[in-house]
């Protein structure tokens, strides 16, 4: 019987070292020849294996270096590889996003790095601590996320069911929601943003209300305030919500805001001669129904008819996230915010939001009186 008591995993790992080391060349190298393997190469330079530790994120590296240079005092000396590259456009700059470093932070610490990796070589005598204290550096060193491409108009053309999407910039919207709208407006909408932002769920938003009250307004803010994606379905295409490539169509944009404006004629109770019924049930179904935890959409329909005159399905709780019925600014209100914008004038009724901003500009909606006579 063979004796296998020195067989042990530390006396396998033992022998292995002690024969890579002596031998006549040092392999450190992977299965190809520019491929440096970097469990070998510690091996070499320490004579012990080592424990390892990745982190994935979006790394500055340009900002990530220059912490981890101060922190450790480095020097030319402990980047052992630098694989850089040249920007397209300015070739005398480098691309951090394009490159990587292997750096010897300190004994039996090697870090590798490139904007979306980095992977730690250990001894295992080394406090993992000492990681993690790089690891806060990575933290502060993320990329800031960018915001998606915010507005999206669905409109017709070349793709599925002859539908596509044209991309547009929207400006940035500041908006006080306190000086802007009545009182009662502020709870509403911390529960609307708070449900716009969170990812993976659905349910329907409600504005109604007389013209110029604010409600489009208050979208383009939503559209500024929050990183999401929004598309907007016209009127004259909310019939298509009824054909059958239509859903296929948007489920490319799974998680997004689907705007509805001025959709009243959609949103008609289906017994009574709905033209656009099917539109409606794929809506209700986008809200809370079958297709909602497939798509994740969060919808936002506004109108300016009665609430009497909507399907009440709508209404729905666990469907509607929440309502709200816009009206003019409060005396009080619209006086102020007059105040603050340097408007001369004297508010003594409640006034929509557009009298307000507009006040300067020219009314052409007085039909001025007929006169008597002969041109």
């Amino acid at each position: 019987m063979n004796d296998n008591s020195n067989i042990t995993p530390d006396n396998i790992l033992k022998n292995y070292t002690n024969n890579y080391l002596k031998g006549t060349r040092v392999d450190i190298f992977g299965n190809f020849d520019d491929e440096l393997h970097l469990g070998k190469y510690f091996i070499h330079l320490y004579g012990e294996i080592c424990n390892t530790y990745s982190v994935y994120a979006s790394i500055d590296l340009k900002t990530f270096l220059k912490k981890i240079t101060e922190k450790y005092q480095l020097t030319d000396e402990n980047f052992i590889l630098k694989d850089e590259q040249a920007k397209n456009k300015n070739i005398k700059k480098v691309d951090y996003t394009s490159s990587a470093y292997l750096i010897v932070l300190k004994e039996k610490v090697l870090l590798e790095i490139n904007s979306y990796k980095a992977d730690f070589w250990y001894g295992k005598d080394v406090d993992f601590e000492n990681i993690l204290d790089v690891v806060k550096l990575l933290e502060q060193a993320r990329k800031k996320k960018k915001h998606k491409q915010k507005f999206y108009m669905v409109s017709t053309g070349k793709g599925e069911g002859g539908l596509e999407f044209k991309k547009f910039d929207i400006k940035k919207l500041e908006l006080n929601i306190e000086e802007n709208y009545n009182d009662d407006f502020y709870p509403v909408h911390n529960t609307i943003s708070d449900f716009l932002k969170k990812e993976d769920t659905n349910g329907l938003v409600l504005l109604h209300g007389k013209y110029g009250t604010g409600k489009t307004t208050y979208i383009r803010y939503l559209m500024s305030s929050i990183n999401k994606r929004f598309i907007f379905l016209p009127l004259n295409l909310m019939e298509a919500m009824s054909s059958p490539s239509f859903l296929p169509f948007i489920s490319k944009f799974k998680d997004s805001i689907l705007i509805l404006e001025d959709c009243e004629d959609l949103l008609k109770p289906r017994n009574s001669g709905n033209s656009n019924n099917n539109s409606l049930v794929n809506l209700l179904n986008l809200g809370d129904g079958l297709l909602s935890d497939a798509f994740s959409f969060k919808i936002i329909c506004t109108f300016n008819a009665n609430l009497r005159q909507i399907d009440q399905a709508i209404l729905r709780k666990g469907r509607l996230i929440a309502r709200y019925e816009f009206e003019e600014l409060s005396v009080d209100k619209a006086q102020k915010l007059c105040d603050k914008l340097n408007i001369e004038a004297k508010i003594d009724k409640p006034t929509v939001l557009s009298e307000i901003y507009n006040k300067d500009q020219q009314d052409y909606g007085e039909i001025p009186a007929k006169k008597m006579g002969f041109n």
